[in-house]
């Protein structure tokens, strides 16, 4: 097109060169500044809709980049927040053992001969104190995606929202988690403090780590008359019980939904 163009101007300069040996009418000598017009014009349209086009291409390339990148972090999303679910229901699993464990102790607190033996009670009281409850997701892509700024490639604002709030959430969870381990800690100190702990965990784990029984004489099961120690227990119990119904579950749901929107994203493309 520019070339039509440029074949029409350089008409117009050979007619004038020719117009010098030739006389011409007026009108036509008037005539000609008004095709130099349109052409220029015409030439500048075309630059115009060049470069409008140069820039439509170049930004249909970067929304494909984009888009790429997109699909890309959802996948990962996709396998870090599965693996977080399956954490998730696994720590909840554990929680809710130890809260029975913790109930079904309670039963045996206060006045009186306790009816259960030694090993019963090193049972319960060890199922409750042997492991921690703490949930640890795996954070690499969240983090690597808020840390660079790439928060924006996604163009599903809810899943911005879910993604961007994650760590508020989490953070709660792990404050409730931290109270439970208060108490944990509580419990185990009682029973460094005021039974016999190795003949409790031998009671317990007969066998491992080569342990024999202890030579000193204990009842243990006296902590079960002592006020301090159901305090303790409940305590736990109650804050195993709040993270079960209240801090988990809302979790979980934060969790499913950013599943269930990352499907979504995943199905558009």
């Amino acid at each position: 097109m520019l070339k039509f163009f440029r074949r029409g101007r350089r008409q117009l300069i050979d007619e004038d060169e020719g117009s010098e040996a030739l006389t011409e009418s007026t009108a036509k000598r008037v005539g000609r500044p008004k095709r130099y017009l349109m052409y220029g014009v015409g030439e500048i349209f075309l630059v115009v809709v060049g470069i409008l086009i140069a820039l439509q291409i170049n930004n249909w390339n970067e929304n494909k980049k984009t888009s790429r990148l997109e699909e890309k972090y959802l996948e990962l999303l996709k396998k870090e927040f599965s693996y977080n679910l399956e954490q998730l229901e696994k720590v909840m699993g554990g929680n809710q053992k130890k809260g029975d464990r913790a109930l079904e102790l309670s039963q045996y607190t206060g006045p009186g001969q306790p009816q259960l033996s030694e090993a019963e009670f090193a049972g319960l009281f060890f199922s409750v104190v042997n492991e921690e409850v703490q949930y640890r997701p795996s954070n690499g892509v969240l983090e690597e995606i808020l840390s660079s700024g790439k928060l924006t490639i996604f163009s599903d604002q809810s899943l911005r929202t879910y993604l961007s709030s994650w760590n508020g959430i989490l953070f709660r969870v792990r404050f409730q988690e931290q109270e439970l381990a208060k108490y944990r800690y509580a419990l185990i100190d009682m029973m460094l403090a005021k039974i016999n702990g190795r003949q409790a965990f031998y009671d317990y784990a007969k066998g491992i780590f080569d342990l024999t029984p202890s030579k000193f004489e204990n009842n243990n099961l006296d902590l079960l008359q002592s006020v301090e120690f159901e305090s303790v227990l409940v305590g736990f119990l109650a804050t195993s019980r709040f993270a079960q119904q209240e801090y988990y579950p809302n979790l979980k749901v934060e969790i499913e939904n950013i599943l269930e929107l990352i499907a979504v994203q995943l199905g558009a493309e």
